[in-house]
């Protein structure tokens, strides 16, 4: 027998109230769940929330930064309210089952310096808000999405969020030893490690840079072979063995675990959660059976340095085929990007200049040009031959805290800087200066000839003396601020006829110093200038009375 489809009145009448009650549940539900097994229903209006992590710039989702939290909350009047990290911040929302939009958006002006990141994960944070199109809970999260279904920011319903491995930064406490002991860093040194958002780990193993791939899945880590620079460090004792043994339990690590110490020595598990506003959190890796092998303290990042107006000291070179290696020991390699496209610096024997453009984190540089020094030392000149063609073949770069990174076409990392230790400048009298380069006029320079010395001591009674490579020689300066002039000088008498050249770099060099019109002190260099502030002479401290 076919059922009976026919329905009266009432039935019908039954059947649409259920129906206007179910879209009204839907409605006035709010973000539903999106799990697999229905979670409960929440409605926006009267909550709170703390942000948990955000879509970045690469398309991933990051933590917020440590020491800085993210809020917001969703009043009953149809306003939005909360702090952006740095600044205050309003607007309205209109929420309508899953759909979200908010507008109108309003934040205060201040500037925050810290932490490294506040004001651009702020600006980020904001465009994201505003960008919000639809929302849900899962987990007991509340995931705001754009109009592409993208999720672009995670909150937690609490005072404390969580942390993630990603955009955080850790400085080593304790390693096991062979005994699988815990045993405490050597005092004095520090090892670092970094988690790139982009899945790289990297930092100081205390001597050496390194860096290496890494993954994280839930609890589970792993990290691949680590890539270090070569350099030999012998104090304080026992840190290279330190280093070896770091970058082996590194390798070694299987998952990981973020605790919070409280003041009491008490340790709450990553699953009681983190609070981001505490600087006392620990990172345990463990290895494959469940050791503890290393354990960090939270460290924020340091500011990244500008790429210009920095001085850069070249840490570690590569040689090819992803082999790094580190700087012969004794000698400098430094780069300036000044703000008006020029860069200069020392390549290790010979001085060096040339113009760089920029383009975003593009970088190119060309027209370079260097001094003609020869250097005995073995190895030298082939280093400087690595870092000139190199740096001739830099196509972008990325500073990162105080190290500056620069790469060629095909993305290969080739040059590997840090800031250069301030050097307190030396005094322009009682300072030994030695000529390194001079001018040969226009944009030519030469450096001084291998086995000659040309030196300047200026006196506190206004007389400037030295060697000019074979003969003494004394004049009278001036000085009035950095305006600086100096008379004709007085030689003896001398002819030297080796090495080929001598005599006519030392006429030279004395005639340009009656062209000396002022003068410029950069940590231990000096450089006398001429009425059009052009370097005529440049000079390296060799020994200064600093009382």
């Amino acid at each position: 027998m076919a059922p009976n489809r026919n329905w009266n009145r009432n039935q019908i009448l039954a059947a649409a109230s259920l129906l206007v009650i179910a879209v009204a549940c839907i409605i006035t539900a709010g973000c539903i769940s999106g799990t697999s097994t229905p979670g409960p229903a929440v409605a926006l209006p009267g909550t709170s929330w703390s942000l948990y992590s955000y879509l970045a710039e690469n398309g991933s989702l990051v933590s917020v930064l440590p020491g800085t939290e993210i809020t917001v909350r969703f009043e009953n009047d149809g306003k939005i309210i909360g702090s952006a990290g740095c600044n205050g911040y309003g607007g309205n929302y209109l929420q309508s089952g899953t759909t979200l939009s908010i507008s109108s958006l309003v934040q205060t002006l201040k500037l925050c310096t810290e932490p490294a990141g506040i004001m651009e994960q702020e600006s980020r944070f904001m465009d994201l808000l505003g960008s919000a199109a639809g929302c849900r809970m899962e987990n007991d999260r509340l995931v705001i999405t754009d109009a592409a279904g993208t999720d672009v920011l995670v909150f937690v319903q609490d005072s404390f969020v969580p942390v993630m491995l990603p955009g955080t930064s850790w400085k080593l406490v304790s390693l096991a030893d062979e005994n699988s002991t815990l045993a405490p860093v050597i005092a004095g040194t520090t090892v670092t490690a970094i988690f790139d958002a982009d899945g790289k780990v990297r930092g100081s193993a205390g001597c050496n840079h390194y860096s290496a791939r890494y993954t994280a899945n839930g609890a589970n880590l792993s990290i691949e072979p680590v890539t270090r620079t070569e350099m030999y460090c012998s104090e304080p004792p026992g840190l290279m063995e330190q280093e070896d043994r770091y970058l082996a339990l590194l390798a070694d690590a299987a998952s990981y675990r973020v605790e919070r110490v409280m003041a009491d020595g008490e340790r709450i598990p990553l699953s009681a959660y983190v609070s981001s506003r505490t600087t006392s959190d620990r990172l345990t890796l463990t290895d494959s059976e469940g050791n503890d092998i290393l354990v960090f303290e939270l460290d924020l990042p340091k500011p990244d340095l500008p790429l210009f107006g920095t001085d850069w000291v070249l840490e570690a070179y590569s040689t090819g085929g992803g082999a790094v290696s580190s700087v012969i020991a004794g000698t400098t390699i430094t780069a300036n990007f000044a703000a008006d496209g020029i860069v200069t610096g020392n390549a290790g024997c010979n001085h060096y200049g040339g113009q760089y453009s920029l383009d975003g984190a593009n970088l190119t540089v060309a027209s370079l040009y260097s001094t003609l020094i020869y250097c005995e030392t073995p190895g030298v000149m082939e280093q400087e031959a690595a870092f000139m063609g190199h740096l001739a073949n830099v196509s972008s770069y990325r500073v990162e805290g105080d190290r500056l990174i620069l790469a060629d076409a095909e993305g290969n990392e080739i040059l590997f800087f840090v800031q250069a230790p301030e050097v307190p400048p030396a005094p322009l009298t009682g300072t030994e200066w030695t000529l390194e380069s001079y001018s040969l006029g226009g944009e030519a320079v030469s450096s001084v000839i291998a086995g000659t010395t040309i030196t300047a001591v200026f006196s506190p009674d206004g007389n400037v003396s030295g060697n000019a490579g074979c003969n003494s020689y004394g004049a009278g300066y001036r000085l009035f601020g950095m305006s600086l002039t100096i008379d004709a000088p007085i030689s003896t008498k001398m002819y030297c006829e080796e090495p080929e050249g001598i005599m006519k770099q030392e006429s030279t060099y004395l005639n340009l110093l009656t062209s000396v019109a002022g003068y410029r002190i950069d940590g231990d260099r000096l450089e006398l200038l001429d009425e059009a502030g052009e370097t005529l002479l440049s000079y390296r401290a060799e020994s200064a009375d600093r009382s």
